[in-house]
């Protein structure tokens, strides 16, 4: 019976910064420990983090650390693909513990044997199974892009009201008084302390700056365009808040600066 068992949880988007999906994992797994009389000495959390993208998760990397290092005697882990999507990764993560001399490696939503093949092919199933979604995910968004429609989101764009199609009136007319000035030769610099002078905030209630203008005045949604993938596709569903041939000009006007390289071109 493990004294020194490790608690692994992970979770792959966590929007609003809660925490609250790996949370109840850390919860679901002491229980579990709890009622296999499991002493846990140690709880490690990659929150935000994918599994399938192959990028370094900082606390799935200590705790084999510490397993190799004789710290940890048992994984209690949520489920397997809370471990891992990737097969090879999974072929890892066994033959660390099998070097390690760590038998005992438990999943909350059932019992699981890494050291048999049976185990290895459910990680090769749960590998299968998050490349699928991705790839209905991606068809679905394709789908909402060539009907025009918003993509939708937890932030909504400047100028739209939350369902990412109403015109915010009010905010409509800032963003055709930023697009004059800019048009008009007025550096972005500018523009930003004179919306920051007159008390106009941002979406999320911050200070303007420049960068943030320049996502607005590149953006085609402004336009009436839909953009997916960095391109545009087509008419978009809602009312534009500028028209097209600004939309261009604006975009010519950075392509220039981008070209000259210029640090006086409206910077």
């Amino acid at each position: 019976m493990p004294q020194r068992a490790a608690i692994y949880a992970r979770i792959s988007s966590d929007q609003d910064g809660a925490s609250a999906g790996v949370r109840r994992q850390v919860e679901d797994c002491r229980r579990k420990a709890e009622s296999l009389g499991w002493t846990v000495a140690g709880e490690y959390v990659d929150n935000d983090l994918s599994a399938y993208s192959g990028k370094p998760r900082p606390e799935y990397q200590r705790m084999l650390a510490d397993v190799a290092d004789g710290l940890i005697d048992g994984v209690l882990v949520y489920n397997l693909d809370r471990l891992t999507r990737r097969p090879a990764e999974l072929e890892a993560f066994a033959d660390a513990m099998t070097a390690a001399g760590v038998r005992h490696v438990k999943f909350v939503t059932g019992d699981l044997d890494m050291g048999t093949d049976d185990g290895l092919i459910m990680g090769a199933f749960a590998a299968k199974e998050s490349a699928n979604i991705g790839r209905r995910v991606r068809r679905k968004m394709d789908e909402v892009a060539a009907g025009g429609r918003p993509h939708g989101g937890s932030t909504r764009p400047y100028g739209y009201a939350s369902d990412f199609v109403t015109v915010v009136p009010e905010e409509a007319e800032v963003i055709g008084q930023i697009v004059a000035r800019f048009l008009a030769g007025e550096f972005s610099r500018s523009i930003a302390t004179w919306l920051n002078d007159q008390g106009v905030r941002t979406v999320r209630g911050k200070p303007w700056v420049t960068s943030t203008l320049k996502g607005i005045l590149t953006n085609p949604r402004y336009a009436g365009l839909r953009a997916h993938r960095g391109e545009v596709v087509g008419p978009a569903l809602w009312e534009p808040i500028i028209s097209e041939e600004d939309h261009r000009r604006i975009l010519a006007t950075y392509a220039e600066k981008k070209l000259t390289g210029s640090s006086q071109l409206r910077v």
